[in-house]
């Protein structure tokens, strides 16, 4: 019995070098990526590792490093598809290079932001990706000491110091209510959320540079940014919102052909609408959404969207931290995505079964 625990028990450093032929510290070295190897003591070593199915103890790793082999993810919230493609594409990209995620959400406000932020201090990561933070300058890097690298999506870094990915949310706007002036829409309505999200402000400035560069002045009265939906069931809450604006605009407006709506639930709440009050879509009321969910294919009418390619975002914004890791003094990087118009039946196109998934390879531009 204790020989088959023996054979079953985890394969050590130790076990590494003498398989290997080396000292514990030249294992040790391989791994951490520290100090001049030889090139073939390398590969014999990592030879053995994968042999044996050695796996590094990252607490270990981190007390000889300093850091770990953690990175750290602050989301507004995983119950959205929006960002829970985020999430995966940073989970999957993070263990293809040899990294943990551990994530923590900000649902609720600056004092909740910056706890998920302390908490992950706490854990001593690496390097943090964060989501539209809405600390102000000196609350961020209060929150942020002593962590370094910072990525942030969507959102400055205090003093241009860090890496940044920008989503295309103004260009997606403008593509989207470009498209539905191309197909002939003039009175083109907007459905969003409040003024002081960075979400949101960016999509309208979008909406309205289209209708201007068309010679089309912005309606009040067809324009409407609500509160966005709280965190407790935010997905019904966002497709209600989206069912309530467009009633309200209908019953005190009537004449609407066309609306961009900020998200693609809430669009899918507009589209719930029209149905249950016999609009018919396209031909009385064209949609567009924004995000690319595939929910949005599965719709009856399925929705046209702005697809961003979120997996991919995640993945790169993985790469550029862990890059920026590996480097002493990391440099300033900043990247914009590209979005992507995916044509459906809310505005006239077909059903697409096969979904957008094949352009969400493309589109990352530095």
């Amino acid at each position: 019995m204790a020989d088959k625990r023996e054979n079953e028990r985890a394969p050590t450093l130790r076990d590494v070098a003498e398989r290997a032929g080396v000292s514990r510290q030249t294992v040790s070295r391989v791994i951490n990526d520290k100090g001049e190897i030889a090139d073939s003591t390398r590969a014999r070593v990592l030879a053995v590792i994968k042999d044996l199915g050695y796996q590094p103890n990252s607490f270990a790793r981190s007390l000889a490093t300093n850091s770990s082999m953690v990175i750290g993810l602050v989301l507004p919230t995983i119950n959205h598809p929006f960002f829970a493609e985020i999430a995966r594409g940073v989970e999957d990209e993070a263990n293809t290079l040899g990294y943990s995620v551990f994530l923590s959400t900000a649902a609720g406000g600056n004092e909740r932001e910056a706890r998920a932020i302390e908490r992950l201090r706490g854990h001593r990561v690496a390097g943090l990706i964060t989501f539209n933070s809405h600390l102000d300058d000196d609350a961020f890097l209060a929150a942020h000491r002593d962590i370094s690298p910072v990525l942030q999506i969507n959102g400055e870094i205090p003093g241009q110091r860090g890496l940044v990915i920008w989503p295309g949310y103004e260009q997606g706007g403008y593509i989207a209510t470009r498209h539905l002036l191309e197909i002939g829409r003039r009175r083109i309505g907007y459905i969003g959320f409040s003024h002081d999200s960075n979400l949101d402000a960016d999509k309208f400035d979008g909406y309205v540079r289209a209708l201007h560069e068309a010679g089309l002045d912005v309606d009040p009265a067809i324009v409407l940014r609500r509160a966005p939906a709280q965190q407790s069931r935010p997905l019904e809450r966002l497709a209600r919102a989206g069912f309530e604006a467009l009633e309200i605009m209908v019953r005190q407006n009537g004449r609407l052909d066309g609306v961009f709506v900020s998200n693609d639930l809430t669009a899918i709440g507009a589209i719930q609408f029209a149905r249950a009050n016999r609009l018919q879509i396209p031909d009385d009321l064209a949609i567009v959404g924004f995000g690319g969910a595939n929910i949005g294919r599965l719709m009856a009418p399925s929705l046209s969207t702005i697809g961003m390619p979120l997996y991919e975002m995640g993945a790169r914004a993985v790469q550029i931290l862990v890059d920026a890791i590996k480097q002493r003094e990391p440099a300033a990087t900043t990247v914009d995505i590209a979005p992507q118009l995916i044509v459906r039946e809310s505005t006239g196109g077909t059903r697409d079964d096969t979904g957008p998934l094949g352009i969400w390879n493309e589109g990352i531009a530095e």
